[in-house]
């Protein structure tokens, strides 16, 4: 195929590295009508104009690559969860009585009067507080386009809380950098916000044409899974450790409701899909803690995510058959 362009010799090769995420056979049956397409809408552009056109065509070629085009199942699910996830995340918030909530006091409460080694976490806790209320409230009313933007900054806001752990994880200085009591520290702060970044994620890889309508009650329900289960895991603190079977059933049950999106029953499915990202990371942090370390873990979930995968496949593959039946 030949991608030559109007925008030169850099513009194809850009072209080709964006058209090189797309699957095989896809890149071959229109591949050189993508070329020509972009060739047309980035003439005269600018650089600009090109390069955004070129992360259109590139996120649209790892849409095709996962399964998360909207026509596809993986697309259909997330855009059915997406109002759910909203009001998950919002469900996250720090209640009076959780360790949590008297963080975010003492950040508000300190301002930008904080030390500046502390306002970035200060500023990303308490932006942590306020956007994923905003989020569930833009969902509600269908404002999609400001329903990514916010869940785009409540990833960003993680990203900056975790890198903040991770930078002051040497609790010591001048001592070793993650010894053993450090990387636990480090996990743990991970599990309150991997449920952040995970849901943000999800929200922003569901097929924005999927999302038009309002969706007050999905979003709602969300926010009741999201208080019930972060409730249940006593808000992410040490002294609520999971113990007994409570974590296993906090991972497993999302992920069997999963299993309904092989017989094409999405809203169950995107159900456990909404909670999943509240509740694996401090389930998985608890059984470890249980069974006494990673590798005792490691076999165990290897077995459970190969038995889901096997189940999925075999329900996915009795709902073709039935489809094929005439």
């Amino acid at each position: 195929m030949s991608a030559v362009t109007p925008g030169g010799h850099r513009t194809g090769v850009a072209l080709r590295a964006v058209l090189a995420l797309y699957p095989a056979r896809y890149r071959r049956d229109r591949g050189a009508e993508l070329a020509e397409v972009f060739a047309d809408t980035t003439a005269g552009a600018g650089r600009l104009g090109t390069a955004r056109e070129a992360l259109d065509l590139a996120a649209y070629g790892l849409r095709l690559r996962t399964g998360l085009t909207s026509t596809a199942l993986g697309g259909r699910l997330l855009a059915a969860a997406a109002p759910l996830l909203a009001g998950a995340t919002a469900g996250l918030v720090a209640l009076p009585g959780d360790v949590r909530f008297w963080r975010v006091r003492a950040a508000a409460r300190a301002g930008f009067d904080a030390p500046w080694t502390a306002l970035p976490d200060n500023l990303a806790l308490l932006g942590l507080t306020v956007v994923p209320a905003l989020l569930a409230v833009a969902a509600a009313f269908g404002a999609w386009r400001a329903v990514r933007t916010l869940a785009g900054t409540v990833v960003l806001l993680a990203v900056v809380r975790l890198g903040v752990r991770l930078a002051t994880a040497n609790v010591r200085p001048g001592g070793p950098w993650l010894t053993e009591p450090n990387v636990w520290l480090l996990l743990l702060d991970a599990t309150a916000l991997l449920p952040y970044l995970a849901a943000g994620a999800l929200i922003l890889a569901a097929p924005a044409d999927l999302l038009e309508r309002p969706r007050r009650l999905p979003v709602l329900t969300g926010a009741a899974a999201g208080l019930l289960v972060t409730k249940a895991q006593g808000g992410y603190d040490t002294w609520h450790l999971m113990d007994g079977w409570t974590p296993l059933l906090l991972l497993l049950a999302p992920l069997l409701l999963m299993l309904c999106a092989a017989r094409e029953r999405l809203l169950p499915a995107a159900l456990g899909l909404a909670v999943l990202p509240l509740t694996a990371w401090f389930s998985l942090f608890s059984l470890w803690e249980q069974v006494g370390g990673v590798w005792r873990l490691a076999p165990a979930l290897a077995v459970g995510a190969g038995t889901l995968l096997l189940a999925g496949r075999v329900l996915s593959g009795r709902q073709e058959g039935k489809v094929k039946t005439p």
